[in-house]
């Protein structure tokens, strides 16, 4: 019982001190009368007077085993708590968490360690007599003060930066890449709200925020989703080079259904067989459900025994024959017999009734020379141009072909197949507006103009990352270079690279055609079919820059050819001092640049570590085609290499370079930036504004 009552004491005591409030100094309170009947249990005292208890080591009656095991000791906050009073106790876990021992209430600290911020933002006086703010903490049980901080504009840092009472108050902005917008001050940081990058959309809009607006989104229009489809209107609305090509649709004539072709804008050549005048041959040839009607078809007495020529059933192949006969005894009425073979009419032997007699295969839907096909081989010349323009310039004639009876050709409707359009008369040349390349294209038998002197140099890159354009740029040169391949006022260069060669462990850089005829430039641009697409380091900028130093102003130029290395990574052939492009003195000088990268460069000045080469920059360049008289670059190249930038790390610090490809464009002459396609007509259509905007001059007069 007393042990009972012993616990219950000691839980009164916790429970007037909150289980962890002791008083600093207790003292001993009398009790009030014990009302309670004899077998109840002694009333629990309000406070316990640790003074009652003897000062002993309340740990000796224990084993050290046991101590081990089951005593704890604790410690108890005692109040006030303005200051951090604390009391040990000792615990019996293995007794219901019994109390053994408590001791006196002793101060420890004048602050809560584990609670070290006291009060934030709290008025103070500066130095110099203004006011500020400061925070009181808890440093180790000690109340410290931090500086008092004079009042300043308000931020987003927690503080009342402005003394007025308020914290973190007031309007805030951030910024993006996208631009300002507004912010949220929450617990002392920035939440910005302003807009960010987001995936690129084709909108018109910029919405990655890196200064280009839909770039690799829009289509071959330059406009969003998909393509338009093809009008017969005479416009490419496709926007693929070529003009209404490919539409066929349904025509239709109170005969039959057919199809029609667009030619220049307009539905022409309808299959589908018109109206005929009625003749006597047993068919409706005017299509108004009547046969041989309107016209006597009757054959006279006249007629009987007239051997008609026939080339019908119940023949199957060459020429037979038919007659008038009498249909009655009276020979009052007549009638044809069918169509038979001559062996058949004159009863000679041997006589097979099914076959004619062999004839040349003529354009009539039948087997005349009984080889088992019908109409085959059959050509014939036509043109649908002005009679006076063929053969005149450019003017050709084009051929028909025989398909079942009738003349024409067959013309492809999409990826389905082709369909045969009478009358359409295949590989014709009408006669066009006229164009600068030398040729009579309105067959008028006038050139209205005529191609200068002029050298073009191609720079191809031949990089890995080619691969789906490469085909394209192949094709593209070869179409080019074979629409101008009997001009004589231009020379042709292919610059390519670059290439690995395991050999020598290096990507080249070559001159692989100097400017000369046409014939060694389209077989140099024809064996780029098989060339492997290894390299990495795509010295382009170098490759202009070399192009130009031999006719440039010295006074233009950064670095002679003398003063110039590869870095160790590339070399060319020939080598720097021999890459000479032999550049007509008084010719249009063009260059074409086809890469997909931006500008870079792989040379080093000579004397120079060559472990890190970029001598030739953008500014060098531009510069170097400023004084080269008479030249025009031009540039197919991504959308994002147009102005592109990088970095370089010099003199300690990161430095901007730029690597676009269209300042080199707007130098010298001034040329054009294309973007580079892996569309054939495209590319083929772009090179023929270059030649447009270098090689043509009106005729001398």
């Amino acid at each position: 019982m007393y042990k009972i009552l012993k616990y219950l004491v000691i839980l009164a005591m916790f429970s007037s001190c909150g289980l962890t409030d002791l008083m600093p100094s207790p003292t001993k309170q009398p009790l009030e009368e014990d009302t309670r009947p004899e077998d109840s249990p002694p009333p629990i005292p309000d406070v316990f007077t640790l003074l009652d208890i003897p000062i002993h080591d309340p740990l000796a009656d224990f084993s050290d085993e046991y101590k081990e095991d089951c005593l704890k000791k604790i410690f108890l906050r005692c109040p006030p708590y303005t200051e951090y009073w604390i009391a040990e106790a000792w615990l019996d876990v293995c007794d219901n968490n019994s109390i053994i021992d408590i001791s006196n209430c002793k101060w420890q600290h004048d602050c809560d360690p584990l609670d070290p911020v006291i009060t934030e933002n709290q008025p103070c006086q500066t130095e110099d007599g203004g006011p500020g703010i400061q925070d009181v903490y808890c440093d180790k049980g000690k109340v410290q003060l931090t500086e008092c901080s004079p009042c300043t504009e308000e931020v987003c840092d927690g503080k009342d930066n402005d003394c007025d009472g308020d914290i973190d108050e007031g309007d805030y902005t951030c910024e993006t890449i996208c631009g300002i917008g507004p912010a949220y001050c929450v617990d002392g940081r920035l939440e910005c709200e302003a807009e960010g990058p987001g995936e690129e959309i084709c909108d018109w809009l910029d919405n990655d925020c890196d200064g280009l607006t839909d770039e690799g989104q829009r289509n071959a229009c330059d406009g969003c989703g998909p393509l338009p489809e093809d009008y017969c209107d005479g416009y490419d609305n496709d926007c693929d080079g070529k003009i209404d090509e490919d539409l066929i649709r349904e025509c239709e004539t109170v005969c039959e259904l057919g199809y029609e072709t667009c030619v220049l804008g307009q539905w022409v050549l309808c299959t589908a067989q018109p109206p005929w005048p009625e003749i006597c041959n047993g068919e409706d040839d005017d299509c108004n459900g009547l046969v041989d009607d309107g016209i006597d078809c009757e054959c006279k007495i006249q007629d009987v025994g007239i051997l008609v020529p026939c080339f019908e059933d119940p023949l199957i192949c060459g020429q037979g024959y038919k007659a008038c006969e009498c249909k009655t005894a009276e020979c009052t009425e007549f009638q044809m017999t069918p169509c038979q073979p001559a062996c058949a009419i004159f009863n000679t032997q041997p006589c097979d009734p099914i076959y004619g007699m062999i004839t040349m295969e003529v354009c009539n839907n039948w087997d005349d020379n009984c080889n088992f096909l019908i109409d085959e081989g059959l050509t014939k010349s036509c043109y649908s141009g002005p009679p006076e323009t063929l053969n005149v310039g450019e003017c050709l004639p084009g051929i028909l072909t025989c398909y079942a009876g009738q003349w024409g050709s067959l013309v492809p409707i999409n990826i389905s197949g082709e369909v045969f359009v009478e009358d359409y008369c295949d590989g014709e040349v009408l006669p066009q507006e006229e164009l600068c390349n030398g040729k009579d294209d309105d067959c008028d038998g006038v050139v209205e103009e005529e191609l200068q002197e002029t050298d073009i140099v191609f720079v191809v890159d031949l990089s890995g990352s080619m691969q789906q354009e490469i085909d394209a740029v192949i094709s593209a040169l070869s179409a080019f270079s074979l629409s101008y391949q009997d001009e004589p006022n231009i020379s042709w260069s292919l610059v390519v690279g670059p290439y690995y060669t395991i050999t020598i462990h290096k990507e080249t850089l070559q001159l692989k055609t100097n400017l000369g005829l046409f014939s060694s430039f389209l077989a140099s641009v024809q064996s780029l079919i098989n060339h492997p697409l290894n390299g990495g380091y795509e010295p382009l900028y170098d490759a202009v820059y070399l192009a130009i130093n031999d006719v440039c102003d010295p006074n233009s130029l950064e670095y002679s050819t003398s003063e110039l290395v590869w870095k160790f990574t590339n070399i060319s052939d020939p080598p720097i001092p021999n890459f000479i492009i032999n550049w007509r003195e008084d010719a249009n000088k063009v260059i074409v640049v086809f890469t997909d990268e931006p500008g870079q460069s792989f040379l080093s000045q000579a004397g120079t570590s060559n472990t890190y080469a970029d001598a030739i920059t953008q500014e060098i360049v531009v510069n170097a085609i400023n004084g080269t008289e008479g030249l025009k670059v031009f540039v197919f190249s991504p959308e994002d290499t147009k102005n592109s930038t990088g970095a370089k790390y010099m003199n300690g610090a990161w430095a901007t370079l730029y690597t676009g490809w269209e300042p080199l464009t707007m130098a010298g002459d001034v040329g054009q930036w294309y973007i580079l396609s892996n569309d054939f007509n495209v590319m083929f259509s772009n090179l023929m504004e270059v030649l447009e905007d270098t090689a043509c001059a009106p005729t001398s007069e």
